[in-house]
């Protein structure tokens, strides 16, 4: 019988280290390559991982902060822009952040499912070829978003049947994206108007009407996103409706007037 005296074979401390993972698993949570995993290491976005062995090993942390580079690399941001986003991100909240990236990314406001077509087949509707300048316009407007072997995502094809439509009463291909990039121009700062006016102050008077624990951490509790969604579930309706409540006014006026000043030029000849 071993004596009193002998010291009792440890068993494994699993508990402090029950929720890592090595880069494959990690790799198969998030949907994140390994090769990308470790690129974002390389690039600081992500910490060194604790290692055991010669194996490293990822917790929580890693999880979660890999999960928001995700989100905003699918929103289009670069390394360089999420690298400053990420240092402005208290530690711990990278869960909440990734959520409520998730929650309000591209697919909230959208209102038709994108569309994938040719780059080079953009011009077809005119009966001809789009030139290298015509190709880099839709590639650079916001409306299209680059993928691979030529083909870029739709992300309004509506507007693109309207374009269809153009070309078939023969406004030309140039005059069209001459439009769209007025268009696009207008609207983005009507968006940022109502993002920065209407949206975020509504959610800051939100947060800070509910003191939880978890901000005390700078993150958001799984309760007030629910609430923030459906308070902006609520906002997005009047905030498109009011575009398409104005535009036909605004329409009827600026049209009147233009036709009011080439009657006055041609009445000056």
């Amino acid at each position: 019988m071993p004596s009193s005296s002998t010291p009792r074979a440890r068993k494994p401390n699993t508990a402090a280290h029950s929720e890592e993972f090595s880069v494959e698993e990690l790799a198969a949570r998030t949907g994140v390559t390994v090769r990308n995993i470790r690129a974002y290491q390389t690039a600081g976005l992500l910490p060194s991982p604790r290692l055991q062995g010669r194996q490293g090993r990822y917790g929580a942390q890693h999880l979660g902060k890999l999960v928001l580079i995700r989100e905003l690399r699918r929103q289009g941001f670069g390394l360089d822009t999420i690298g400053d986003m990420l240092a402005q991100t208290p530690g711990g909240a990278w869960s909440e952040y990734s959520l409520v990236s998730q929650l309000f990314s591209q697919s909230f406001f959208t209102v038709e499912p994108p569309q994938r077509k040719a780059l080079s087949a953009m011009a077809a509707h005119w009966g001809a070829t789009a030139t290298e300048e015509q190709r880099e316009r839709l590639a650079q407007n916001g409306l299209y978003q680059p993928l691979q072997n030529d083909e870029v995502e739709m992300l309004s094809p509506s507007l693109e049947r309207i374009g269809i439509q153009l070309a078939e009463l023969g406004v030309s291909l140039d005059t069209v994206l001459d439009l769209q990039d007025e268009l696009i121009r207008h609207t983005r700062a009507i968006a940022k108007a109502y993002v920065e006016q209407l949206f975020l102050v509504m959610l800051q008077n939100l947060a800070g009407t509910k003191p939880t624990q978890s901000q005390a951490n700078a993150g958001l509790d799984a309760d007030l996103i629910i609430e923030v969604r459906s308070l902006f579930e609520r906002l997005r309706p009047l905030a498109m409706g009011s575009i398409s409540a104005a535009f036909p006014v605004v329409l009827q006026q600026e049209f009147d007037r233009g036709i009011q000043k080439r009657l006055r030029k041609r009445a000056s000849r």
